[in-house]
């Protein structure tokens, strides 16, 4: 599964210590390893488990930031756009091998 949350920039600070926090824990976002794309005046956190316990943690951590799911418009928009850099960097990595 994949999902996508959603930050005001006005929190940046504080988001980067929530990520920072604990990351030997069993679940945490150093373990979970989410990608972080910032575009207009949000920053995205684009998470990818089997796990709902993940999805679990990452909800109830991201209300001390204001955080919550990004609607389903933008949601798509950036699972899309994870995914082309995904296969470009693949793409990439391939070519040094020919």
């Amino acid at each position: 599964m994949e999902r996508v949350y959603k930050i005001s920039k006005g929190k940046k600070k504080e988001l980067e210590a929530l990520m920072a926090k604990d990351p030997y824990a069993p679940i945490s976002f150093g373990r979970i390893s989410p990608v972080v794309k910032e575009k207009d005046d949000a920053i995205f956190i684009y998470v990818k488990s089997e796990e709902d316990a993940v999805f679990k943690f990452v909800e109830e951590e991201l209300k001390a930031v204001e955080g919550k799911r990004a609607e389903e418009k933008e949601e798509k928009e950036i699972i899309e756009m994870i995914h082309k850099e995904e296969e470009s960097a693949a793409g990439g990595f391939g070519a040094i091998f020919e």
